[in-house]
């Protein structure tokens, strides 16, 4: 007997793919939020005057390696969800997790970016007091995008039950 395969249409297709992008985006940026908010921020004053401006600059370069990929591919699948609505993530979720992405792009390019700048001349306690207290607000909201994907598939998975 031949095996009946259901072949979901192309849209449904495209919406699970960017669904799971940004999910996989977002769990990867909660854990790399928190590991440089527990890990590398603390380590950044073990580092030393004399050799703090070259460490900065070097962890600007390598985290931005990282992280920017990341950071857009899930910005590009938030945009997706917002413009095209699917069984995925909609309505009241899709629109808080766009405004917590919102927040967290709005604390990178008007603290983080500022910030890292002035430490990457010289140590300035206020920049650094500024970035740890920014990247505070990121982890929240990255840890409550991962929240909301994560009630978002459960009701798409109790749905289809």
């Amino acid at each position: 007997m031949p095996e009946t395969t259901i072949m979901p249409d192309a849209a449904f297709k495209v919406d699970a793919v960017l669904f799971i992008m940004q999910l996989l985006c977002t769990f990867a940026m909660t854990g790399i939020i928190w590991f440089v908010q527990i890990v590398h921020y603390p380590l950044m004053r073990r580092v030393g005057k004399g050799r703090f401006t070259r460490y900065l600059q070097s962890h600007m370069v390598l985290t931005t390696f990282v992280v920017a990929p990341v950071m857009l591919i899930e910005a590009g699948a938030v945009l997706y969800g917002l413009f095209v609505p699917n069984i995925w993530l909609h309505g009241d979720a899709a629109h808080l997790g766009a405004v917590l992405l919102l927040i967290i792009w709005l604390v990178t390019f008007l603290v983080h970016v500022p910030g890292h700048r002035r430490l990457a001349k010289d140590f300035e306690a206020r920049a650094y007091k500024r970035i740890l207290f920014g990247n505070w607000i990121r982890a929240y909201a990255w840890s409550f995008r991962s929240i909301i994907l994560v009630f978002s598939l459960l009701r798409v998975f109790v749905a289809e039950q």
